[in-house]
């Protein structure tokens, strides 16, 4: 069963590697510990390039319908309560939830667990696709013809071996993955530790003209980290604390009290809690072999600004056309170097800005307790949720893409700003392509390979080489 994908791990990376997959005409098998979505949802923030991949899955609509919707997503707000002083209001225009002419999809604030839902629906309708949930991996091998995953069945107790050409490690930070082919993630964990906090509480009462992406509250006992996770009554909320130990839930409800407002006491209903510190870095290597990693198996970025799945997705677009291509024998093995060489500095960057935000943004809060000017700190925060510039316009490098042989645009604020263009290893423009605003030119680039033409080109002579170059090789040109 070698023309096949094994997935360990079936979070959003690893659903959306088996549904790109399938639709390069590839069967996989994705195995998973837990028996259901995660109910615990870390991540929150859909990027526009990750939207534009739920474009292609036919479910952007699904995925916008889950958000918050513009209301929240205009300002990150920093208060000393729900209910006292404004520190901060800071424009959030990468998080904001409203139509864009950079894209014809806009980034949605909403839920890992949603997001993930409605991925797992799609897989499950796929026949390419085998979803094998309560499926621990217990051993990994690889030779010159393919890989062996040997797993476990939770509920049975029994073992198997599934083979396949190559896997894919999409299981998260602590990958089973990455340590069998012993790759090493580069981390600094941060200073503090954090207990997370999902809980349910109406308190619309108290962010009537106070709603943000992140709401982010210097209380007398320390910082908290409101984010509405549907914008009713269900929250979540960070509570930075010294060391592991978990704080009671009594206390954690008497502090989220105190977080709203003085004498506020309202009915909460803790759902869940976990302890995590950030350990924000990138592994030595991306790939051993027939063997790579995806999403935070490869990767951890910290919460400030929203990067880490949405790096995982940009990863598995990079990935998968290359292992279908390959399995389909109309590229050679060695595009697969192209992986690591193209989509590790995209990771990279985005993991520093993630960094560089979070020390930025926590100076608020230093000059705050301290009685001292913020407006600085402010200013140094201003990318946030600003960086336009970091998500649209980065360029991938490799053997694949033609070298640039003109400088890149230079722009006031590269962050930022953000100038569609048409240079090599750069996403293609949006145009769109009909007066009622449905057709982009984005929605040109699938899985295939395509050839964009200009109007005064010989159209015949082209053609005619596309379908020369496609019966020779295979490389399926539109």
């Amino acid at each position: 069963m070698n023309d096949q994908v094994t997935i360990v791990g079936c979070g959003p990376i690893g659903l959306a590697s088996a549904l790109l997959l399938s639709k390069l005409g590839i069967q996989t098998t994705v195995i998973e510990k837990r028996g259901s979505i995660n109910t615990h949802p870390r991540s929150r923030f859909v990027d526009t390039n990750t939207m534009e991949l739920m474009r292609l899955f036919g479910v952007e609509k699904a995925v916008e319908d889950t958000g918050l919707g513009p209301s929240w997503t205009e300002y990150n707000r920093w208060l000393s309560g729900l209910t006292r002083e404004i520190i901060a209001e800071i424009p959030s225009p990468s998080f904001h939830a409203v139509p864009r002419n950079t894209s014809p999809t806009m980034p949605v604030m909403t839920c890992q667990d949603y997001v993930e839902e409605i991925l797992q629906k799609l897989a499950r309708e796929d026949e390419s696709i085998n979803l094998l949930f309560n499926t621990e991996a217990i051993d990994l091998t690889q030779d010159d013809n393919g890989t062996t995953l040997k797993v476990k069945d939770l509920n049975t107790g029994n073992e198997s071996k599934i083979h396949a050409a190559y896997t894919i490690g999409t299981d998260g930070p602590h990958s089973f993955v990455r340590d069998v082919i012993a790759s090493n993630l580069e981390a600094a964990p941060l200073e503090t530790f954090s207990q997370d906090v999902i809980f349910e509480a109406d308190l619309s009462e108290y962010v009537v003209n106070r709603k943000g992406g992140l709401i982010y509250i210097a209380a007398p006992s320390g910082v908290f980290i409101f984010q509405p996770l549907n914008g009713v009554r269900r929250w979540r909320c960070q509570i930075p604390v010294p060391s592991d130990s978990f704080l009671a839930e009594d206390v954690v409800k008497s502090r989220i009290c105190e977080a709203i407002g003085d004498e506020i006491d309202i009915p909460i209903k803790i759902v869940s809690m976990g302890m995590w510190r950030p350990t924000p870095g990138c592994v030595d290597r991306l790939s051993k072999g027939r063997v790579f990693l995806a999403g935070d198996a490869a990767h951890v970025a910290v919460p400030t600004g929203g990067m880490g799945n949405n790096i995982g997705f940009a990863g598995v677009r990079n990935l998968t056309w290359k292992l279908a291509f390959v399995i389909k024998k109309i590229c050679p093995p060695s595009i697969l170097d192209t992986y690591e060489i193209e989509h590790r500095p995209v990771a990279l960057d985005r993991i520093e800005h993630g960094v560089e935000t979070t020390h930025a943004m926590a100076k608020i809060f230093f000059t705050y307790y301290g009685d001292m000017d913020s407006s600085e700190a402010v200013k140094e925060t201003s990318h946030y949720a600003d960086y336009d510039g970091l998500l649209l316009g980065y360029e991938l490098e490799s053997n694949l893409i033609a070298a640039n042989t003109e400088d890149a645009p230079v722009l006031e604020d590269a962050k930022a700003d953000f100038l569609p263009t048409t240079r090599h290893g750069r996403r293609a423009p949006h145009v769109w392509l009909d007066e009622s605003q449905e057709v982009s030119v984005l929605d040109w680039f699938g899985v295939e390979y395509v050839l964009v033409l200009g109007a005064s080109v010989d159209l015949q002579s082209w053609e005619l080489t596309a379908k020369s170059i496609h019966e020779e090789s295979g490389l399926p040109i539109v």
